[in-house]
């Protein structure tokens, strides 16, 4: 699970801070921008997402698990996006948007999409079975 969970982080990080930029910032319009924001975005915003998505992403886990199926995956999402939105709360930037007529934080948006593509990512490795592939392709390497 924590093999699982490191994963997800590399994977998440990158990807909503690229949507991110791309959706909200426009720089969809210069790819290679686009791309060096990301990666330095991703080295400096790292350690506070990791900071408060682990521990929720643990809770998650933890919480859920007693759950099947599409429940157990319902609770997980609905967990994450409740943490990502209390994000936004206790850290607000003091800029708005206007999603579907309501005015609200940036930060409650932007920590949001971060904590959508946590929950994502993170079930589909888990669909995926990251660990049982991980483990047969080590033992299938080293058994030539």
């Amino acid at each position: 699970m924590i093999k699982r969970k490191i994963l997800t982080m590399l994977f998440a990080i990158p990807v909503s801070l690229f949507v991110i930029f791309a959706v909200f910032f426009g720089e969809w319009k210069q790819p290679f921008e686009l791309v060096v924001m990301t990666g330095a975005f991703s080295l400096i915003l790292s350690p506070i997402i990791i900071l408060y998505g682990a521990p929720v992403s643990f809770l998650s886990e933890y919480l859920s698990k007693r759950f099947t199926a599409n429940k157990r995956i319902a609770v997980a999402f609905v967990i994450h996006i409740l943490f990502g939105v209390a994000f936004g709360i206790i850290f607000p930037f003091d800029a708005s948007f206007s999603l579907f007529g309501v005015k609200m934080d940036l930060a409650i948006i932007f920590a949001s999409i971060t904590a959508l593509f946590f929950w994502a990512i993170d079930e589909l490795l888990r669909k995926n079975n990251f660990h049982t592939r991980l483990r047969c392709k080590c033992c299938y390497s080293f058994a030539k």
